[in-house]
């Protein structure tokens, strides 16, 4: 992702499970909802490796 200044970023939450069937929540600025997934799959290893276990990107206001 090239640089952008965080202003123009909006604010997202990604909510995954685990094979536990626990939830977990992250949050990154990202310029969409797409954008927010592929950070979501570069910081976080088990989103990496199980994309599918990701059951919503909702952006905060």
């Amino acid at each position: 992702m090239p640089s952008t200044p965080i202003k123009s970023l909006k604010k997202y939450l990604l909510s995954y499970k685990d094979s536990f069937n626990k939830t977990y929540q992250v949050g990154f600025y990202a310029r969409d909802a797409y954008d927010c997934l592929m950070l979501a799959q570069e910081f976080n290893s088990y989103i990496h490796d199980h994309p599918r276990s990701v059951v919503r990107i909702q952006q905060k206001f």
